[in-house]
């Protein structure tokens, strides 16, 4: 049996700075006010805090009445906790939605009448109810199938981050700092960084999004077959790896930890947005039961589609086939890596306002930095 809210309130309090007058932790049966869809609601993220609470042992999954776009690992008196703060859901619910507006992303999946050709820069689609200024409810107006793929991607995107967070616990990286610098995870020591608490930290962080790739692909065998009977549909590992990657997206493009030059990537904590995006996928797509069932996918789509082979082979200079009519290799990790482009372009267009030249420019620069500092 979980801890209730008033409990969590009395382990969180002093943690996370001075007490409002308001309760601290929201209860997620009343905080989601979505539609019962089956897809990405309260039962969802409730099953989610069990999973959370017994992968920590004894633990405390928290979310938090904040706005701020957060999410932290943490421990009290010997208990580990993870806090989810309501604005990274808020924001994450937001965007993904957004995404789903535009005729530009994932066309021909639903009505795309419903669409968008150009997003309102000041659309809102996300409203708290008006008895209960913490909870959330969603007003999309768009095709009810697309806007159930939004909800699949916030849901990945939501699961990505909680598990980065169960990841810190699980290696051992909260009480290693807390032993060794006399620090909360949470914490940033902004008046001093040695090199190495600094590499530490980075290596950290590698293995928390590893954790959460290798948790990630856990729960889509779970999440598949119940989106599937929602949906009255079949859905597949490629399918579901086609929505991972704008979650991933989303996921950096939102948490704070933008790095855009040569001293920050070398000072910050964080490998660049695109380059642990790309980590991350070519993981979790090289593993050997996904690629089993995903590489044929490919594999059919470039028969099935000559031009978009066509211009695949002359964008990357690659055959997508080998001599044996059988897809290559490189032609296998680079479907991935144009796959990522073509969605942090597509989120620069939307919520950026069309400056591809600026964002794409810092993405070769991280590129460029990544592969001179592990060449």
């Amino acid at each position: 049996m979980g801890r209730n809210r008033l409990e969590k309130e009395k382990i969180l309090c002093g943690l996370l700075g001075e007490r409002e007058q308001s309760s601290l932790v929201l209860d997620l049966d009343s905080f989601f006010l979505l539609k019962k869809n089956g897809i990405f609601d309260a039962e969802v993220m409730l099953q989610l805090q069990s999973d959370v609470e017994a992968l920590i042992g004894d633990g405390c999954f928290a979310l938090v009445d904040k706005d701020e776009v957060n999410a932290f690992a943490m421990e009290k008196d010997g208990i580990p906790i993870i806090t989810l703060y309501a604005g990274a859901i808020k924001k994450i619910l937001n965007v993904a939605s957004v995404l789903m507006l535009s005729d530009a992303f994932l066309p021909g999946v639903g009505n795309m009448a419903a669409c968008y050709h150009d997003i309102p820069f000041d659309m809102q689609i996300m409203k708290t109810d008006s008895e209960n200024d913490s909870a959330l409810t969603m007003t999309v107006s768009g095709d009810s199938c697309r806007e159930n793929v939004g909800y699949m991607i916030a849901c990945l995107a939501i699961h990505f981050v909680v598990y980065h967070e169960v990841g810190h616990h699980k290696k051992g990286h909260v009480k290693r700092l807390k032993e060794k610098y006399n620090l909360f995870y949470s914490e940033t020591p902004y008046t001093w960084i040695s090199n190495e608490y600094l590499e530490e930290r980075k290596q950290m962080e590698m293995e928390a999004d590893m954790y959460a790739a290798d948790m990630l692909i856990e729960k889509i065998d779970s999440l598949m077959p119940r989106w599937g009977k929602y949906l009255d549909m079949d859905v597949t590992y490629s399918e579901m790896l086609q929505l991972i990657v704008p979650a991933l997206v989303i996921v950096k493009e939102n948490l704070p930890t933008v790095i855009v030059d040569v001293k920050k990537i070398e000072k910050g904590y964080y490998l660049p947005n695109i380059i642990r995006i790309s980590i991350i996928i070519m993981v979790m797509t090289n593993q050997p039961h996904i690629k089993k069932i995903v590489y044929p996918d490919i594999l059919e789509l470039f028969k099935e589609d000559e031009e978009l082979r066509r211009q695949f082979e002359s964008l990357y200079r690659t055959k997508a086939f080998d001599d044996n009519s059988q897809l290559t290799k490189e032609a296998y990790e680079k479907f991935y890596s144009l796959m990522i482009v073509n969605i942090e372009q597509l989120y620069a267009d939307i919520f950026v306002g069309n400056h591809l030249n600026t964002t794409f420019l810092s993405d070769i620069k991280a590129i460029n930095w990544f592969l001179y500092q592990y060449k």
